[in-house]
């Protein structure tokens, strides 16, 4: 039933934009490209907090909140940060690569807004990887060295 769930949301996602938009093909092909872009960085970056409790012990309240975090950021229009506050959140919680970038690049067809948004989501995954298999490594060889001991 989750699969279908989510499923019928990407459906009426599509249907939605295709009814109030009426993309032409270019749109539309950029659309889908972002949405798998934002996609991969929603699952990279629950990849990436959820794996700090390899180093962190129990951090499952923090990844919570660090989820709800990313979710309720990306609610907001981006003009409404500046500053350090905008620098947080392409980094620590890469929300502008979910909000700002895919809606500057669908809106003016910016291959540059596309490329940034590509590069960030592809980023986030690359560290999200990273830091789960180096942890995984650390982990698995910590209960060897308790298991000989």
């Amino acid at each position: 039933m989750y699969g279908n769930a989510h499923l019928a949301e990407w459906l009426f996602e599509y249907g939605i934009y295709l009814f109030f938009v009426k993309p032409d093909a270019v749109h539309l092909a950029l659309f889908t490209g972002l949405t798998v872009s934002v996609a991969t960085l929603f699952v990279s970056f629950n990849i990436l907090t959820g794996s700090l409790s390899f180093y962190l012990g129990n951090f499952e309240g923090l990844t919570q909140q660090w989820r709800n975090a990313m979710l309720t950021f990306s609610t907001y229009p981006a003009t409404l940060f500046e500053g350090t506050v905008k620098l947080l959140l392409y980094t620590l919680i890469p929300v502008g690569f979910v909000t700002y970038l895919p809606i500057e690049a669908l809106r003016s067809l910016s291959l540059i807004h596309t490329a940034l948004a590509v590069v960030g989501s592809t980023t986030v995954l690359l560290v999200g990887a990273g830091v789960f298999y180096y942890g995984l490594r650390r982990y698995s060889s910590g209960n060897l060295m308790q298991m000989r001991g």
